[in-house]
């Protein structure tokens, strides 16, 4: 009798210890998808930032050759050039979150700073 007991309790235990392994699994997973992210995030912020930059420069000078628009002019204006920019980012911004930690990872983001002329 004692006996069923001792093997029911390290029947449990040892379910219970692969729950926790699966656990600790995914929670691993998570961190080392976040520690990976990181070493991406400069690249895609300034992406972001150098697409801003160029959207708003060419909003401003469109705005000086256009003269006095409604509000709701504005609006449809800034709507569609985000709508691009966001669009032009997409792809690149999406294949560096993919490759973060892998060896192409760094190669990618060398060559983002390179054709998209970051830090200059």
């Amino acid at each position: 009798d004692l006996e069923r007991v001792v093997d029911s309790n390290r029947r449990e235990r040892a379910e219970e210890a692969q729950q926790a392994e699966a656990i600790v699994a995914v929670e691993v997973d998570r961190m080392l998808a976040r520690w990976r992210a990181r070493e991406v995030a400069p690249t895609i912020v300034s992406l972001q930032e150098q697409l801003e930059q160029i959207r708003a420069g060419e909003v401003a000078r469109m705005r000086a050759k256009l003269g006095p628009l409604t509000a709701q002019q504005e609006e449809a204006i800034e709507a569609l050039t985000r709508s691009i920019v966001n669009k032009v980012a997409h792809g690149p911004i999406s294949e560096l979150r993919r490759s973060a930690g892998r060896p192409e990872g760094l190669h990618l983001v060398d060559l983002i700073h390179r054709v998209f002329r970051l830090g200059d």
